[in-house]
């Protein structure tokens, strides 16, 4: 094992635990330390002990302070030596911009990180200056730039927006006529037909809408109103439908219900976005993807920090087709705990992905 496996090995035990540690825990439990300790030799057992004042001495040196505290200790019935590492002095704070609209959740985090609020200005100072330092090709600024950037996009989701160039596609024609048709109904309360394709049925279907309301979600744009076939209340992907037209006369004309707000489904994810029944679905997310999921407020925290510094969260999922191309996104970052169903059809998913590129 080397060194830096070693430290990573301690880092981890400590910020796992949350409290002190007695040092006979260390050096009895972390990897390396423990191949020598629990010998009965007192040679090999006192190169474990000098091991770990060395390695305290240089992570110390790196930044890294391990806090000297007395624990109490059931084996010695007294109390001894012990240590404690705190997640708030190791991770770097969380960033925001203060006028963003954030997740009120997000106040409560189980890492309990301090965080830097940023002026409007000053983001758009530290976009541009990202922007022009990633377009130098050739140096490492560039690859640094690059970098940071994605780890920025953790807590701030817009600063990948530098590189917009790169992931944003301009939409298609089709799009923009349904846009601008359900925008219309909208306002002018008229309903709209179409071709819908259904994604879990994989096949287009005619539909025709009463559209209540827009609303922009996670870079895509959704209708909200009342399905004239189902005769219920649905929400429909704009970039799905093709062929939109307003319905004509007196059968076009509908009527909002009274109540109806478009807030309520603001705050929703992809996969909140139906009325159906919820499925209790558990995933494990490791680190540091488990920092940005937590920070923006995504699930319920069950397990605030795994032994890899990963979290164990919880979501109540309506529409598991957008959920599942969701965990997609981070690879093998993510595992479903449960339930058995939900975690057979990602890996289904990312066998049928892995096939489509191979």
């Amino acid at each position: 094992m080397t060194k830096t496996e070693r430290w990573l090995n301690l880092l981890a035990f400590l910020l796992g635990r949350g409290t002190a540690a007695a040092r006979e825990d260390i050096l009895s439990q972390v990897q390396d330390y423990k191949d020598d300790w629990v010998s009965e030799d007192d040679t090999r057992r006192e190169s474990a002990r000098r091991k770990f004042e060395r390695d305290k001495k240089e992570l110390r040196a790196l930044g890294v302070e391990l806090e000297k505290k007395t624990v109490w200790a059931e084996h010695a019935d007294q109390e001894v030596e012990g240590y404690q590492l705190h997640a708030r002095d190791f991770y770097l704070p969380y960033l925001d911009v203060r006028t963003a609209t954030r997740n009120p959740s997000r106040g409560s985090r189980p890492y309990s990180l301090a965080s830097v609020t940023l002026e409007p200005s000053e983001m758009m100072i530290l976009r541009r200056a990202a922007e022009r330092v990633a377009q130098v090709t050739g140096n490492l600024l560039s690859t640094a730039a690059h970098s940071a950037l994605g780890k920025l996009s953790f807590d701030i989701p817009e600063v990948s927006d530098v590189v917009k160039e790169e992931i944003v596609t301009r939409p298609t024609a089709g799009f923009e006529k349904a846009f601008r048709v359900l925008f219309d109904g909208v306002r002018e309360r008229r309903a709209v037909k179409c071709r819908y394709y259904a994604i879990g049925r994989d096949e287009e279907e005619s539909r025709v809408i009463e559209p209540y309301g827009m609303m922009l979600s996670w870079g895509t744009w959704y209708c909200v109103g009342r399905s004239r076939e189902r005769d219920a209340m649905r929400i429909f992907r704009v970039d799905r439908m093709r062929e939109a037209e307003p319905v004509a006369g007196e059968k076009g004309a509908f009527r909002v219900p009274k109540g109806f707000k478009i807030d309520q489904y603001l705050k929703r994810a992809p996969w909140e976005l139906t009325e159906a029944k919820p499925v209790t679905v558990r995933i494990e997310v490791r680190f540091p993807q488990s920092r940005w999921v937590i920070g923006e407020g995504l699930g319920k925290v069950v397990k605030g920090v795994t032994e890899d510094g990963g979290a164990q969260l919880e979501f109540e999922v309506r529409a598991q087709d957008p959920f599942l191309r969701w965990l997609l996104t981070f690879g093998h970052q993510v595992e479903v705990l449960e339930p058995a169903s939900v975690k057979k059809q990602l890996d289904a998913l990312r066998t049928s992905v892995a096939a489509r590129y191979a």
